[in-house]
């Protein structure tokens, strides 16, 4: 690379540099100049300290608020000048808007969307169609759409979100891929796993796992009444929760109080992404019923960890499960399937190993490694 390209990556959620770990340092280390565009806090300076990126901090909030997003246009603005970026590439539906806006501005020469997914899927009346025009207009200012599924690729195609020639799915899907060093059972320590184990109570108890940020749309609701019925009938399941309970976007407010005093549930909170392969271990069945995804990486992750999977036939997360061949997919929001789904893998051992060999292999079609390939090919069409 002769002249040394400024690339920025933008999100809007501190917890989405979980979709980034590892991109920054590859991109580093090709030469680029490397920035992450997000609000402060700890996990993302964090972030930046170990992708050796700078941070450029803005003021930004999930929510539609007119007269916050023109002041943090604004900042994104003087930041781009200042910065002189060859590359944006942006995920994350506000600081994708805004950013994609001022990138156009200032006639950035590579403008990127990353289209994790969309949040009108489940909205209605005037929120669904503001939602969709943002949309639009992000994927209008954008040269190129990299959606992280097919099934999200195709939504955006049904709803005129962006042309068929602009967007593209890179392989299989996914973001970032996986690291599947990181997700390797065989390399964790059976010593340190059996007292994690025992220190949880899960000593010959058949476990079902959720991993992720507990909100209504990932189906914790569902997830947890069907757990509890099969526990009525069965004392020696458990359910493992690993995650931040999110009560701004959980329905039940009592949900987090019923998962804390129920004897079959295990609520751990959120964990640094390094530990999550511990806790993915010691899992029989991974279960996200969630109502869509992006892609569901997590998925992935578990399947790389040789764990069978039960998610449903929702966008994104129909792409990250083979159906029949690493787990079992599910209609949305249907309490008796997952029930049944659950059932069958809690009694059915060969079914539950063949899936979770199976799953290992599935996994291999994720390697980060090669995601980024594909995405330095994508920056270089425009910068050579």
């Amino acid at each position: 690379m002769d002249k040394q390209k400024k690339l920025i990556i933008g999100i809007t959620a501190e917890g989405s540099v979980n979709l980034l770990l590892g991109q920054l340092t590859y991109f580093k280390s090709l030469g680029y100049k490397t920035y992450l565009l997000a609000p402060y806090s700890e996990r993302s300076a964090k972030f930046c300290q170990d992708e050796g990126c700078e941070h450029l901090v803005i003021n930004i909030q999930r929510e539609i608020s007119l007269w916050r997003d023109i002041k943090t246009l604004w900042q994104i603005i003087r930041i781009f000048h200042r910065i002189k970026p060859d590359i944006v590439n942006l995920g994350t539906p506000k600081v994708s808007l805004l950013g994609m806006i001022a990138a156009f501005i200032l006639r950035v020469k590579t403008r990127i969307y990353t289209c994790r997914g969309f949040r009108f899927e489940h909205e209605k009346g005037k929120k669904r169609k503001v939602l969709i025009m943002m949309e639009r207009l992000t994927s209008l200012l954008a040269h190129r759409v990299i959606c992280i599924s097919h099934s999200v690729q195709n939504l955006g195609l049904a709803f005129k979100i962006f042309e068929g020639e602009k967007s593209l799915v890179i392989g299989k899907g996914s973001s970032n891929g996986v690291n599947l060093s990181l997700f390797d059972a065989s390399r964790l320590n059976k010593d340190a796993q059996l007292a994690l184990k025992t220190e949880l109570g899960l000593n010959e108890k058949f476990v079902f796992g959720f991993i992720g940020r507990i909100v209504d749309r990932k189906g914790i609701n569902e997830l947890i009444q069907v757990f509890d019925a099969l526990y009525k009938v069965d004392n020696n399941v458990r359910l493992l929760l690993v995650g931040p309970f999110e009560m701004d976007q959980i329905s039940d407010k009592q949900l987090k109080d019923k998962a804390d005093q129920h004897p079959g549930i295990m609520n751990i909170g959120r964990v640094m992404q390094g530990n999550v392969p511990e806790y993915l271990a010691l899992i029989d069945v991974f279960v996200l019923p969630a109502w869509w995804e992006g892609f569901g990486n997590v998925l992935i992750q578990a399947a790389a960890m040789g764990i069978p999977v039960i998610s449903t036939k929702a966008t994104g997360t129909q792409d990250a499960v083979q159906e029949g061949f690493n787990g079992i997919l599910v209609p949305v929001k249907d309490f008796e399937r997952l029930k049944e789904s659950m059932i069958l893998l809690r009694n059915d051992e060969s079914t539950r190993k063949k899936m979770g060999e199976n799953g290992k292999i599935w996994a291999k079609h994720f390697d980060r490694e090669f995601i980024w390939k594909e995405l330095d090919k994508i920056y270089q069409e425009r910068n050579v």
